[in-house]
């Protein structure tokens, strides 16, 4: 028993700690550890409002609407739209207020660090009831989904925020990750309804996970150009800033004392 929840509890927070070094390391201008801290525990408070809306909003579903409109209404307006709106209140009152928020890589670094947050609370909450095998399972897909709509929720910000863009980026960076999200939740939970309603067979099943890979794969593939593309940013901008220069003043009057 013990050894079961050890590799339950190893594959519950391995991904998390995994997905935080690479964004960090990816900045060559790393963030205030206290910053991300405060960014990664105010994503793990936000489960709080999310189950809270969510309960709200599940008494607003109509019945007898069929399988597909029961999962359209539960990954968007149930999860995609509750989730990534608090986490955006995260990055919009707390990260993007911060003085150390002053690139545009900062921006996918605090979006991702929030998301992380609040995977690393659902993995537990997930993980607790179905064991190792679903954390195996969501260390693959589920957080780093969480992971790619931050980032996005994040750089919609920087767009926002620093220069030459300067435009309504927040509203659609959050309709990206919305859509992302949604999108992602639709095909797993389509198959699980159709499944319990016995209206999939077995290979439309295997095709709704494959979709859902599938923009879990494109959200990952936007997110490495976008941190690449920044990085190279920081690495140019770092080669024209001038050398610092040494003053000499102080050390030519003190050779000259010994002379």
């Amino acid at each position: 028993m013990a050894l079961r929840i050890s590799i339950t509890a190893v594959l519950t927070l391995l991904p998390i700690v995994g997905l935080l070094r690479f964004f960090y390391k990816r900045d060559l201008n790393p963030e205030p550890r206290a910053a991300l801290v405060g960014t990664f525990v105010r994503g793990i408070l936000v489960v709080i409002p999310v189950l809270l809306v969510a309960g709200l909003l599940s008494r607003l579903f109509p019945t007898g609407l069929g399988p597909w409109f029961h999962a359209w209404f539960v990954a968007f307006v149930l999860a995609a739209l509750p989730e990534e709106y608090f986490k955006l209140r995260v990055l919009t009152r707390y990260s993007a207020v911060q003085p150390c928020f002053d690139e545009p890589m900062d921006g996918i670094v605090y979006g991702a660090t929030a998301a992380l947050g609040f995977a690393a609370l659902e993995n537990v909450m997930y993980a607790w009831s179905g064991g190792w095998s679903v954390a195996l399972l969501r260390a693959f897909t589920a957080v780093p989904m969480h992971a790619v709509t931050g980032a996005m929720l994040g750089y919609g910000i920087a767009r926002e925020v620093f220069p030459p863009n300067k435009s309504r980026s927040i509203l659609s960076g959050f309709i990206a990750a919305v859509v992302l999200h949604g999108l992602y939740d639709l095909f797993l939970l389509g198959a699980q309804c159709g499944v319990l309603a016995g209206t999939v067979t077995a290979s439309q099943v295997l095709w709704l996970f494959a979709l859902s890979m599938l923009v879990l794969i494109v959200g990952i593939i936007w997110t490495v150009r976008t941190v690449q593309r920044l990085r190279r940013t920081q690495k140019t901008l770092a080669s024209r800033e001038p050398p610092q220069v040494i003053p000499t003043e102080g050390l030519d009057n003190e050779n000259s004392s010994f002379s």
